[in-house]
């Protein structure tokens, strides 16, 4: 075998808040984060790679990801891959416990891997786990995987948070108290949550690397940009998340301005006839002007997209220029004539579509407004529509076209696999909003994961951008950059590439403290 790699409530708040626009005291080691974002659960086998904040704070992978994304140890101090790649051997780091006190063993991880591969639709990552043939626990120190075939993320996939054996032993993956109420191995404990308010964590005294320098952190839930924006400048938080518009508005903290492997996008729904003709959605693409919507609504913060690997070392996606001449040609090519409101139209219809996003997410409608307007100006009909999230959260299939967000730093399965893979689908269960289906497109993905060659790798993720630059399936708008403020005598946060949502910028929180 070669050795891959080797180790070495609302009380709180009075507290954690500083004084106006100068929080710098950090009173009590408490930091209050307003966030936009609040995820539907905090068990990390129901999220799809975008690992929100608490989540991160209360668990910890076998594997984790360094402030170069790389993939380093985390509850495995090392392990061992067969040079066919086949056989994964993991020796767990010793004298690690779960949050309510009971060890931490290789029947946990055992546990975990079956657990999200036998979930299928319940759980977007079983797909990372299909071809783990058997998981095996000589001693409680030691797992060992053994694949069907080779799954070059596997290292990657592995920094899913695990999962306690003993709290969901005969209780489905998706109960909602363990949701609401997990229990981990990480450097926080989730000790309260207010469903739409605040979740407060409390630096866990066993954590293996040692007690955080933070007393608590407390991730406070505030849709609105303005109302976290009013809040920090008022004190009410010590930290913000904050959009483009916002980052020169406070005084009194610093502003961690980090790269994302973020994007936004308009993603088709492939079951909508007017975009079944793939010239119809390419001209789409060349109708939109980027650099015109990352200049008047990012402001900067960010960097006109060409697909879901810029960001990547994978990156080859050829992008598509703001051109009205292609545009006219390829509507010609596929059938229609300008009527006489100027709209593209066959056989007496015209390319009608809803456009529609969050309504609580100031930034996506700024986009929806200005990609409506350009579209619209090329003689697309469209109809702007934003959207609450609940609504959309429970009716993605009834979307027409959305400003979708989606990208993760790691490996570029982690990025493509869950949205473009046909396997993945909404209608199976999956993370494919838009129904998108192109046999090349799955043809590459198949060969990106499965092969551990990395000109093989190469090769399969540039074919695999190829097939989307043939047949779109998202009109590539922007990437974007995110803003954080955050006490000026907070230390410890570290820049990296992030992910979707921005999320990320609390991976080394357990280093972070007040000078």
């Amino acid at each position: 075998m070669a050795v891959m790699a080797v180790a070495v409530v609302v009380a709180a708040f009075a507290s954690a808040c500083g004084q106006g626009d100068d929080p710098a005291s950090g009173k009590d080691g408490v930091l209050t984060y307003a966030i936009g974002d609040e995820p539907e659960t905090f068990n990390p086998g129901l999220q799809d790679e975008h690992t929100d904040p608490v989540t991160e704070l209360v668990f910890r992978g076998l594997t984790r990801h360094d402030k170069d994304n790389r993939v380093v140890p985390g509850l495995a101090r090392s392990w061992q891959v067969a040079p066919d790649g086949k056989s994964y051997t993991f020796a767990l780091r010793p004298g690690v416990k779960w949050q309510d006190g009971r060890p931490f063993t290789a029947d946990d991880v055992k546990f975990t891997i079956e657990t999200i591969k036998n979930a299928g639709a319940d759980s977007p990552l079983s797909r990372n786990f299909a071809m783990v043939r058997s998981v095996t626990t000589p001693d409680p120190a030691t797992v060992r995987l053994e694949l069907d075939r080779p799954f070059a993320p596997m290292l990657d996939a592995l920094s899913m948070g695990m999962l306690p054996k003993h709290l969901l032993q005969g209780r489905k993956l998706t109960d909602p108290v363990f949701g609401r109420q997990p229990v981990g191995t990480g450097p926080f404990t989730l000790t309260t949550y207010k469903p739409g308010q605040y979740a407060e964590l409390t630096a866990f005294d066993g954590y293996y690397e040692g007690r955080p320098g933070l007393k608590k952190i407390v991730i406070k839930y505030v849709p609105d940009d303005s109302a976290r924006l009013i809040q920090l400048r008022n004190g009410e938080v010590d930290a913000a998340n904050l959009a483009p518009q916002q980052a020169g508005k406070t005084t009194g903290h610093r502003v961690e301005v980090y790269p994302t492997a973020d994007y936004r996008a308009l993603m088709f729904n492939m079951t909508n006839p007017v975009f079944a003709d793939r010239r119809v959605r390419q001209a789409m693409n060349h109708a939109v002007d980027r650099d015109a919507i990352t200049k008047s609504v990012v402001l900067g913060y960010g960097s006109p997209a060409k697909g879901p690997l810029d960001t990547s070392p994978y990156a080859a996606a050829p992008g598509f220029a703001h051109d009205p001449a292609k545009v006219g040609e390829l509507m010609r090519s596929a059938g229609y004539a300008k009527n006489a409101q100027g709209l593209w139209a066959k056989d007496g219809k015209t390319v009608r579509f809803e456009l529609s996003t969050f309504a609580e997410d100031s930034l996506r409608v700024a986009i929806l407004n200005v990609a409506a307007t350009q579209l619209k100006q090329q003689g697309f009909d469209v109809v702007p529509n934003p959207r609450p999230r609940d609504w959309v959260r429970k009716h993605w299939g009834d979307l027409q076209m959305f400003v979708v967000g989606w990208g993760t730093p790691y490996d570029p399965d982690s990025s493509v696999y869950g949205p473009f893979a046909s396997s993945q689908a909404l209608s199976k269960g999956g993370s494919n909003y838009g129904s998108y289906a192109n046999p090349a497109a799955d043809k590459s993905l198949e060969e990106g994961r499965s092969t551990l060659d990395p000109s093989k790798r190469k090769a399969a993720y540039t074919a695999f951008q190829q097939a989307l630059q043939d047949d779109p399936p998202f009109v590539w708008i922007a990437y974007l950059k995110t803003i954080n403020a955050v006490p000026k005598n907070l230390t410890g946060p570290a820049q990296r590439t992030l992910g979707h949502h921005g999320y990320g910028f609390f991976w080394n929180a357990e280093t972070w403290r007040y000078n």
